[in-house]
């Protein structure tokens, strides 16, 4: 099993996933590089094993599979790839030719394809235009748009914070949104190391909302650092709901959601201003941070401290 939990009959997980059995001599951030350490380490790998699986679809599982399985594609790319996974996974982009094989994959979505196209992809990323371009397309508006000063990355380490104000009536905001997103991840992962972020989006007259969400890195088991621990937000999410006049509702998605979030119920608006809610999040976190973490993907279950 690759980028995943281990089923019945597990034969070898290699995963950065928490509380999997991966022999912490092969951790690395991204699942692609736990699999190039297997694959250059004798006996890593169990003998008479000739099944390789993910059992589910992404750049880092795809990418962990076809580097067992597709022959050569290892040794002639597999640093390249590891990259592409950290893309894929982490919205950070190091290398312009990762970013667009990580794009490529995720606009495919079915396994047997993408290993298909991986080889080509990786090799020459300009013969898949038709794949990435869109996506490429907005992470690059969004660049634009922090470069430009429409979009803005404030960064608040002691809360381990980067609150970014997008300008939603700006004329190139609907290039740079990206999923659900006013502005591709990508664009601000690689440009704030914090892994808690807020979003803040408001058109010109200041209407909007804030959204603050953990990055999956905060998930998983890191080796290049250990980041600061997730706290429970739905404390902060009553505090927020008890605050409004106007009928909106506040909920957190759970400290072990991939990539959790404090955020709004669905068809409900904010009376809230959205610096009054950044400067109520501040003052939980600081009691919060101070307390035990909520979620711990270094703990052997992997599940609550």
């Amino acid at each position: 099993m690759v980028d995943g939990a281990p089923r019945a009959g597990t034969a070898c997980t290699l995963s950065h996933w928490p509380g999997t059995p991966t022999p912490e001599e092969l951790w690395h951030d991204v699942s692609a590089g736990i699999v190039l350490h297997a694959l250059a380490r004798p006996g890593s790998l169990p003998e008479g094993v000739e099944v390789a699986s993910v059992d589910h679809y992404d750049a880092d599982g795809v990418i962990s599979l076809a580097l067992l399985c597709v022959e050569g594609l290892a040794a002639d790319h597999g640093a390249l790839l590891v990259e592409a996974a950290r893309v894929g996974d982490f919205d950070v982009v190091a290398d312009r030719r990762a970013a667009l094989v990580a794009f490529g994959l995720g606009a495919l979505g079915d396994v047997g394809e993408a290993l298909a196209t991986l080889p080509g992809l990786v090799q020459d990323p300009e013969r898949y235009r038709a794949l990435w371009k869109e996506e490429a397309d907005a992470f690059d508006a969004s660049v634009r748009a922090l470069s430009e000063g429409w979009a803005s990355i404030e960064e608040r380490p002691n809360h381990d914070l980067a609150v970014v104000r997008v300008d939603t009536s700006h004329p190139d905001a609907s290039r740079a949104a990206w999923d659900t997103a006013p502005l591709h991840r990508a664009a601000v992962h690689s440009a704030t190391e914090r892994l808690r972020v807020a979003t803040v989006a408001q058109d010109s007259e200041a209407q909007g909302g804030v959204e603050l969400r953990y990055r999956y890195e905060s998930w998983v088991r890191m080796v290049s650092r250990r980041p600061r621990p997730r706290v429970d937000l739905g404390p902060i999410a009553t505090e927020l709901t008890r605050s409004e006049t106007g009928g909106g509702r506040w909920v957190f998605d759970g400290a072990g959601a991939i990539t959790g979030a404090l955020h709004l119920a669905p068809g409900t608006t904010s009376s809230l201003d959205p610096e009054e809610v950044l400067d109520a999040v501040c003052r939980e976190l600081e009691s919060l941070d101070a307390g035990p973490p909520a979620w711990d993907p270094y703990a052997p279950s992997g599940v609550r401290a």
